[in-house]
């Protein structure tokens, strides 16, 4: 399975780095081309116990590998941030980013996750929109979810 997932922070990175460890094949999505970079010479520049192992390991085994733009894949897990606005309310525009982004490489069958910390109602009142370009029936030819994060960010391992 491949899996493309949009944004390689404190919850983005691990997840890529957890599933490439299993074998999948994983392209980690970032704007930011340090992050990238980084990550193809199998290295990191966060902080959290044991990742780098597992992303050098994943890495020197060709599961894991850093781009600046999704490519196509069977599943797309959206972990980018969701920063609070002054108002005290979830600023969405890298979530709404990210979904724009993927929408060109969806194809039939694709699951796409929302794992980004995310208001009641996200997946159907913004994603689901966005991707309803993709031209493809969301329920029958593409899949949604929301995995909302359980863990505290650099003590996920």
């Amino acid at each position: 399975m491949k899996i493309c997932v949009i944004g390689l922070g404190y919850i983005g990175l691990p997840t890529a780095a957890m599933f490439a460890s299993k074998g999948h094949d994983v392209v980690g999505v970032d704007k930011n081309e340090q992050i990238v970079s980084a990550l193809n010479q199998g290295e990191i520049i966060i902080e959290e116990d044991r990742l780098a192992d597992f992303v050098k390991a994943a890495v020197s085994a060709g599961t894991l590998r850093g781009a600046l733009t999704p490519e196509e894949a069977d599943a797309f897990i959206i972990a980018v941030p969701t920063p609070i606005t002054e108002e005290k309310k979830a600023d969405m525009r890298f979530v709404e980013a990210a979904a724009r982004e993927i929408t060109p490489y969806l194809r039939k069958g694709n699951l796409v996750i929302l794992e980004s910390t995310s208001p009641v109602g996200t997946v159907d009142e913004l994603i689901c929109p966005i991707i309803a370009a993709s031209g493809l029936q969301i329920g029958s030819e593409l899949f949604v979810g929301h995995s909302p994060e359980r863990v505290i960010p650099g003590k996920i391992l």
